[in-house]
């Protein structure tokens, strides 16, 4: 089957329809008997140069004793964002067809994990109007704060203080014109992850070597949205037989990546928490005048 990336006044239009239209699928979904669905699979790929990973020194954080257990030897933790395999395959891709009005059971309820100082998964689908499970495994308390975003724009959804080795729900509310979403822990600031919108059970991830397949489609006629949260979203139409497997993949450009310069830390930051004596923090004086 041919496949064709939309030209960019279109592929601006479907972004458009995807980001008022993903949270009104989550009511209207209809459940139904798929017997004769097809399936969508491929492969989202990473060109260029992958970008570096951020570094975050444990000092400016508290918990670091427990913390450093995964930090790279040197009081650093390393929060790579960008996974990408040999062959270029890109991890941590959200692969969601948009339009699927009906279909297969939508059971999936969206679960942050919390263990080691870490939040997974990276990238996760988030249902609007539909609780968030979230679990800290760590014997230290974190706190879970969840942000809607649209552009440039971060609008705070809710915060949730998570005392050591405890389960919580939260409902997920998005703003009109909102798809995307983050979360932070607010004592940890290298603790993160990130979702998008759906309004139905047809999405996947993609693993470390950038496949995703989605099974059991409607046939139809649909849009395909690729989203990773450092980049702009992707899109294609796709057409579904009956027991049919189609086929796309996406292509990410790492040219496109925007890094601000303070977060282009190529070198630790500081390098003092395993020397035998720490820095002493400056006066306000030296500070001034240094």
């Amino acid at each position: 089957m041919s496949k064709f990336f939309i030209q960019t006044g279109v592929l601006k239009g479907v972004l458009f329809l995807f980001i008022l239209w993903v949270p009104v699928l989550g009511w209207t979904y209809e459940e139904v008997e798929v017997t004769s669905g097809g399936t969508l699979k491929g492969r989202a790929f990473l060109q260029g140069t992958t970008p570096p990973a951020r570094i975050y020194h444990l000092i400016f954080s508290p918990n670091i004793e427990f913390c450093r257990n995964i930090s790279d030897g040197n009081g650093n933790r390393i929060l790579r964002e960008f996974r990408v395999s040999d062959a270029g395959g890109f991890e941590n891709v959200l692969v969601a067809i948009i339009g699927v009005g009906k279909g297969k059971p939508f059971d999936f309820t969206p679960k942050i994990n919390i263990e080691h100082c870490r939040m997974t998964p990276f990238v996760s689908a988030i249902r609007h109007r539909h609780p968030i499970a979230l679990s800290n495994k760590d014997p230290i308390t974190h706190d879970v704060q969840a942000y809607t975003l649209k552009g440039d724009y971060t609008f705070a959804m809710f915060n949730k203080p998570m005392p050591a080795k405890t389960e919580a729900t939260r409902q997920v509310l998005f703003r009109d014109g909102h798809t995307f979403f983050r979360t932070q822990c607010g004592v940890h600031d290298y603790m993160q992850s990130w979702g998008m919108a759906v309004g139905n059970p047809y999405f996947a991830v993609t693993d470390e070597d950038g496949h995703f397949e989605i099974p059991d489609v409607p046939p139809g006629t649909y849009y395909v949205v690729a989203w990773h949260p450092h980049l702009k979203p992707k899109a294609q139409e796709i057409t579904i037989e009956s027991e049919e497997s189609v086929s796309v993949d996406f292509n990410f450009d790492a040219a496109e990546v925007h890094i601000p310069l303070h977060d282009r830390q190529l070198n630790y930051r500081l390098n003092t928490w395993l020397e035998p004596h720490h820095l002493v923090p400056p006066t306000v004086e030296l500070q001034m005048y240094n």
